[in-house]
């Protein structure tokens, strides 16, 4: 005998609910279920989509309410505002969506041109955007295969290559070179170059922009590579400086040695505040100025 069977047996209760449930009419349980089921769709649908619809259709973004950090002068042909916003879809997004503000900084930090959004701040039927732009500090040579003079490509100081449609070639003499041996790069805009030693020379170049017309300064030439305290290898960074006189167009070269980063520099190094002060004192001396190298490193060879 099974003492289990009676407890398998389903409830009186359920029995009685189930004989219910089969008395009731097909037809009377779908005009219960099918307005309650078209009420639930429809509420998910106009929380989903219609809402976010009519939100855009009043208080979606229009171009004219965008107000974006003013470009600098270096900036020639392109417009950052018309490439984000076409690019972006912003037309789609609605100032009522507490996600825009973000979706905006996001999708203007993708520009090419744009170092970083610092604030997206909504104003009344618009938006304010303060970005901080990429500053070029250096024009890199590339001798490519095939042809006869360098190409130039314009980098900031995180070695990010810039739009070239926005430089034209007298650009060139505006900024320091940086001349590497078979440097070359295939990446984008708005991509790091790709080199290291570029990297290194571009932190020099951003160090020297500032003085780079007083002090005379036209390259940076990358030279071989040497240890740093950590065994890494990096470059021994050199500047020259020109000036046309009657006799030379040429001043003194001076070995800068490692990369201006602190801890970089090799056993003896002088900081690059040291050797920058030296650079501008011998280029200030018209006595000094003349061809030569001159060693601001110091290091212990």
């Amino acid at each position: 005998m099974d003492l289990n069977s009676q407890s398998r047996q389903q409830p009186l209760f359920w029995n009685h609910l189930v004989s219910w449930l089969r008395a009731i009419p097909r037809v009377a349980i779908l005009s219960m279920v099918g307005p309650s089921l078209l009420c639930v769709l429809g509420y998910f649908g106009w929380l989903y989509y219609g809402a976010h619809k009519l939100d855009v259709a009043y208080y979606g973004l229009k171009k004219e309410s965008v107000y974006i950090t003013t470009q600098p002068t270096w900036i020639r042909k392109t417009k950052v505002l018309d490439d984000v916003f076409d690019g972006g879809s912003l037309s789609r997004q609605s100032l009522l969506d507490a996600k825009t503000p973000g979706y905006l900084a996001s999708v203007f930090d993708l520009h090419p041109w744009v170092r970083k959004t610092q604030i997206v701040q909504p104003l009344a039927g618009g938006v304010k955007i303060d970005l901080e732009y990429r500053r070029p500090v250096a024009m890199v040579a590339c001798k490519r295969e095939g042809k006869i003079k360098h190409q130039f490509f314009p980098i900031d100081a995180e070695a990010v290559l810039l739009d070239t449609e926005d430089f034209i070639e007298d650009d060139v003499s505006q900024y320091i070179s940086i001349y590497a041996e078979n440097a070359d790069t295939s990446n984008n805009k708005g991509k790091p170059f790709g080199d290291p030693r570029i990297e290194e020379a571009a932190r020099l170049c951003r160090l020297l922009q500032p003085i780079r017309e007083a002090y005379k300064i036209t390259r940076v030439m990358v030279n071989e590579s040497a240890r740093s305290p950590s065994g890494k290898c990096q470059s021994l960074l050199e500047i020259q400086t020109t000036q046309k006189t009657p006799k030379t167009e040429e001043g003194p070269k001076f070995l800068w040695g490692s990369c201006p980063i602190q801890g970089a520099e090799r056993l003896g190094e002088p900081t690059a505040e040291v050797k920058l002060n030296k650079l501008m004192e011998i280029v200030s001396d018209n006595k000094q100025w003349k061809p030569g190298r001159v060693d601001l490193s110091g290091a212990q060879k």
